[in-house]
C-alpha cells in the first residue's frame, strides 16, 4: 500500500509538471509551485479542502498568509494592506508625525536643546572676538579703555571657543581698562559670564554717565579655561554710552586670555508691557504709572494742582507757588506756600539783597539787576552798552571802563594808508600790520564810511560797504591788556553778514561763524577772553553788503573787566 501511494504521487507530480509547460496566469497563483492544486480545475486548490494537497496553510500558495484572496494576505488585510495601523504611513510609531523619529522630536529635531540652535546670543557685540579691526577687536576699546593697543593682541591656537580670543598684558600692579565700545542699553539685570585663562588678575565694571563700581579682582593662574561671572543693573536706559570694562593687573608670562563673552539681560513683566512717553511700567504689578510730575488726572497731582491735556501736573488756577503766580490779582499778590493760596501782603518783606547792582522785584520778590545795573558787559543790553565794574551800572561806549578806544567810532581823521593814498578812517583803527606773522587790516579803507542816519550811541558809527563775496580783515590797532577776565560785545544792523576772531600774543581765537544781518534794529554781538597778553587786537570780516538797508553799519564796540 505503501508503495501504491509513492507512485500515485509520483504520477500526480509529473501531471503537474506537464501542467506548468502551459502556465495559465489567471489560475495559478505562484509559478514554479509543485502543487495538485494548482490546476483550474482541482477541488483540492480551491478553498474547500483545508487539509489536502497544496492547500495547506502553512505549504500551498493559497494559503491564507500568501494567496491573492485569503484575508491575510491580500490588499485589504489588516495586518498587510497599506492601511494597517502598524505599517500604514499614518502609524503613530513608524509615521512621519511620530513624536519620538519625527522631524519635530525633542531629542533629534533641529530645535532640540542639546542638538539645536546655540545659547542665546551675548548683548555684547562681537563677544567671542572674531572679527578684528586691524590690531583691535572690532567693538572694542572703547572711550574708557586705557590699556595701551599694543597691549591687546590676537589669539588663535588656543581659543575657549571659534578661532580667535583677546590677550590683555598689564604686569604693572596698577590696573588698565579694556571696554567695549559705547552702546545703548535698556535699563534692567544682566548676568554676565567670560572665560579667562592664563596669569592675572582681572575684574569689571561698566560706565554709563559714570563708572560704576568694580566687582572683586579674580586671581588667574591657569592655562585651563575658567568661567568668571560678573552682573550687573542698570536703574534706566542708556543710550549711546554703555561700555563693559575689564579691568587688568598683575600679568605675566603669557599674561590674560579673554573669550566668550556672554551677557544677557533676564527677562521683566514690563517688557510685555508698552508705556505711554510719559509713564514708566512698574514691574512688581506690570503696570504703567505716571511718570513725576505727569499725571492720569488730578489725583495724580499734588491737591493744589490739576492735570491738564498733557497729561502734566500744573499749578491750579486759583493757586500758586510763587509770588509771580499772584501778579494777576493786586489785592493779593503774595503766595502763602503753607497753602498755595494768593494772599494779601508785600512780597519783598523780609527780602534783604546783598549786591550793590539788585533790588527785589516787588512782583516776584526776588532780587533781580536793577534797572540800568550790571554784573558784567553781557547785562547791558539797552542804550548803555558797557558796565563799569566799579559801580556796577551800565555806561556809554566812551566811559573809560572800556578798554576799546574809540570803540564808538566817534573819531576820525585823515590817514596815509600804504598803497591808497590819504583817507578818512577812524582812529585807533585800520591796524596795519605786516599781515602774514602778525595780521593786520586788509579792507579797502575806499570801504570805511562815517554813518550818521542811524547810530547806537553818541553821533556816529561805521559803515561798511562791501558788496563782496570774500570777507576781509578789518583790524583794530593792536595793545597790551592786563590780567582778567573780560566781556565784550558790539552792535551791527544793515544787511550783511560779518564774524570776528581776535589775536594776540596768546594767539588766535575761535573763528566764530558768519552771522547773517537784515535788519534796521541795531542787534547785541557778544563774545569773552582772557588778558595777561600783548599785543591784542579785535578783527572784524565784513562781507555781502546790501544797498537796501545802507549796507552793513557797526557801533559801540566795548570791552569791560569783569
Amino acid at each position: 500500500m505503501t508503495l501504491f501511494r509513492v507512485c500515485l504521487a509520483s504520477l500526480l507530480l509529473l501531471v503537474a509538471a506537464c501542467g506548468d509547460s502551459n502556465p495559465n496566469p489567471e489560475v495559478t497563483a505562484d509559478a514554479g509551485q509543485p502543487r495538485p492544486d494548482a490546476g483550474g480545475g482541482t477541488p483540492d486548490a480551491g478553498d474547500e479542502t483545508p487539509d489536502a494537497g497544496g492547500g495547506t496553510p502553512d505549504a500551498g500558495d493559497e494559503t491564507p498568509d500568501a494567496g491573492g484572496g485569503t484575508p491575510d494576505a491580500g490588499d485589504e488585510t489588516p495586518d498587510a494592506g497599506t492601511e494597517t495601523p502598524d505599517a500604514g504611513t499614518e502609524t503613530p510609531d513608524a509615521g512621519t508625525e511620530t513624536p519620538d523619529a519625527g522631524t519635530e522630536t525633542p531629542d533629534a529635531g533641529t530645535e532640540t536643546p542639546d542638538a539645536g540652535e546655540p545659547p542665546a546670543r551675548s548683548v555684547i557685540d562681537n563677544w567671542g572676538f572674531e572679527d578684528w579691526s586691524g590690531a583691535l577687536p572690532a567693538k572694542w576699546y572703547g572711550s574708557t579703555s586705557n590699556i595701551s593697543p599694543e597691549d591687546v593682541r590676537r589669539e588663535m591656537t588656543n581659543a575657549f571657543e571659534g578661532t580667535n580670543a583677546a590677550r590683555l598684558a598689564n604686569p604693572l600692579t596698577a590696573h588698565r581698562r579694556f571696554s567695549t565700545l559705547a552702546k545703548s542699553m535698556p535699563a534692567g539685570r544682566y548676568s554676565c559670564t567670560y572665560q579667562v585663562r592664563g596669569t592675572g588678575d582681572v575684574r569689571n565694571a561698566f560706565f554709563d554717565d559714570d563708572y560704576s563700581s568694580y566687582s572683586a579682582y579674580t586671581q588667574v593662574n591657569s592655562q585651563a579655561w575658567k568661567a568668571v561671572t560678573y552682573n550687573f543693573n542698570l536703574a534706566a536706559d542708556v543710550f549711546d554710552t554703555f561700555e563693559l570694562i575689564f579691568s587688568v593687573r598683575n600679568t605675566s608670562g603669557e599674561h590674560l586670555f579673554i573669550d566668550d563673552v556672554r551677557c544677557a539681560r533676564a527677562d521683566e513683566p514690563c517688557d510685555a508691557v508698552s508705556c505711554e512717553t510719559w509713564e514708566r511700567c512698574v514691574n512688581a504689578t506690570a503696570t504703567c504709572e505716571p511718570l513725576s510730575g505727569r499725571c492720569h488726572d488730578a489725583a495724580d497731582c499734588n491737591e493744589w494742582q490739576s492735570c491738564d491735556e498733557t497729561n502734566t501736573c500744573v499749578v491750579a488756577a486759583d493757586r500758586c507757588t510763587r509770588h509771580a503766580d499772584c501778579a494777576g490779582t493786586p489785592a493779593t499778590p503774595v503766595c502763602e506756600q503753607a497753602t498755595h493760596l494768593c494772599v494779601a501782603g508785600d512780597p519783598c518783606a523780609g527780602v534783604t539783597c546783598s549786591h550793590a547792582a539788585t533790588s527785589c522785584n516787588p512782583t516776584t520778590g526776588v532780587c533781580e539787576l536793577a534797572e540800568g545795573a550790571c554784573f558784567t558787559t553781557y547785562d547791558c543790553v539797552g542804550a548803555l552798552p558797557a558796565c563799569d565794574a566799579a559801580t556796577r551800572r551800565c555806561v556809554a561806549a566812551a566811559h573809560p571802563s572800556n578798554i576799546i578806544r574809540n570803540g564808538g567810532f566817534e573819531s576820525w581823521d585823515t590817514y596815509s594808508i600804504p598803497y591808497y593814498g590819504n583817507h578818512y578812517i577812524p582812529d585807533y583803527w585800520y591796524g596795519m600790520d605786516n599781515g602774514i606773522a602778525d595780521p593786520g587790516t586788509e579792507i579797502k579803507p575806499s570801504r570805511l564810511v562815517p554813518y550818521t542816519n542811524a547810530v547806537h550811541g553818541g553821533s556816529r558809527a561805521l559803515q561798511f560797504v562791501v558788496p563782496i563775496q570774500v570777507a576781509e580783515r578789518f583790524s583794530l590797532e593792536k595793545f597790551n591788556v592786563p590780567s582778567g577776565n573780560y566781556s565784550c560785545s558790539y552792535r551791527v544792523r544793515g544787511h550783511g553778514t560779518i564774524r570776528h576772531r581776535t589775536y594776540s600774543s596768546g594767539g588766535w581765537s575761535v573763528q566764530t561763524d558768519f552771522l547773517a544781518v537784515d535788519s534796521d534794529a541795531w542787534q547785541p554781538v557778544f563774545f569773552r577772553f582772557t588778558g595777561n597778553v600783548r599785543d591784542w587786537r579785535l578783527i572784524l570780516y565784513p562781507s555781502r553788503s546790501v544797498a537796501d538797508r545802507d549796507h552793513l553799519q557797526i557801533d559801540d564796540v566795548v570791552c569791560t573787566k569783569d
